[in-house]
């Protein structure tokens, strides 16, 4: 999504006296800014749309109450992002932290998520660097207590261990997404095997065992690695395997995970519905939280 592009899930006005709708609260933001190799900027200065190749490698940071959420793990995942390619980082964790919390006092930032790009490619091994505000959109208090709608949808990522702008995906799935009901489309591959949401992973539970795609099929998201770390800690065995789509009416809850959405009930899959109440599902959802916690306090 641009950065100054509609979305139906908050309000933001562009031009003079823009405003956004975050955390349930309009809030003005006459001059928004941006960070470009390590300056500050005006946001009009980059626009994905404009100026975004279609294979930008990219991260995602939460921040709460202007902290940043697991800041170490989105570094290292971005490097493995950029070794993937051949490339080589060219500033340090750091150099991260110090240009996310510049953002964060420029734009008086307290809970949104951050987005970093890295573009442009060149040559010499160079390449841009840009955070900017991400505008996020938190499911609500009801999401948590009664589950999310999703549906079956056939696509497969081409890369998923990249954490790369798969543009073709992401406007077929806004689109959807946009003209529907639903919170999120989940990913069948060629052999009818579910993957991952089109923004998120999925886990699935039956027995007090937590089920999840095998890690070479989907993108590996920080929550995801987060969450199959306190799962185990907390002595629930996790299944990675294929989940066939025809098999979901065998598991009894099932959750999506991702850096805004947290850990996620799931109400339905299609028409069948599943147990947002599940025990097992809720106490993750408790141990995760917690885990954020913690994160926050270190």
């Amino acid at each position: 999504m641009g950065l100054l592009e509609q979305s139906p899930r908050l309000i933001r006005k562009t031009g003079k006296g823009k405003y956004k709708k975050i955390d349930g609260q309009r809030r003005i933001m006459t001059t928004e800014k941006i960070i470009i190799n390590s300056q500050l900027a005006e946001a009009s200065s980059y626009n994905i749309d404009r100026d975004g190749s279609d294979t930008y490698i990219y991260e995602v940071i939460r921040v709460i109450e202007g902290r940043l959420l697991f800041a170490e793990e989105h570094y290292n995942r971005l490097a493995r992002s950029l070794a993937f390619i051949r490339k080589e980082m060219n500033f340090s964790f750091d150099d991260m932290l110090r240009d996310a919390h510049a953002l964060i006092a420029a734009n008086g930032l307290g809970n949104d998520n951050i987005k970093l790009i890295v573009d442009n490619f060149r040559e010499d091994g160079a390449y841009d660097v840009i955070l900017m505000l991400f505008h996020a959109s938190y499911p609500t208090e009801e999401d948590y207590r009664r589950g999310v709608t999703t549906a079956l949808y056939n696509a497969v990522r081409l890369q998923p261990q990249l954490k790369i702008r798969d543009k073709s995906l992401r406007d077929a799935t806004d689109k959807i997404l946009k003209n529907s009901d639903l919170f999120e489309l989940i990913l069948v591959d060629n052999d009818n095997d579910i993957t991952e949401g089109s923004r998120s992973n999925i886990f699935f539970i039956r027995d007090c065992r937590i089920y999840t795609s095998p890690a070479e099929d989907v993108l590996l998201g920080v929550t995801r690695m987060k969450i199959i770390e306190i799962c185990r800690e907390n002595g629930y065995e996790v299944i990675e395997q294929y989940i066939n789509a025809d098999s979901v009416g065998d598991y009894d809850s099932a959750f999506l995970s991702g850096t805004s959405p947290k850990v996620l009930p799931i109400r339905s899959i299609g028409d069948l519905k599943m147990d947002v109440n599940n025990s097992t599902l809720r106490h993750i959802m408790t141990l995760f939280d917690e885990a954020i916690e913690r994160s926050l306090a270190e």
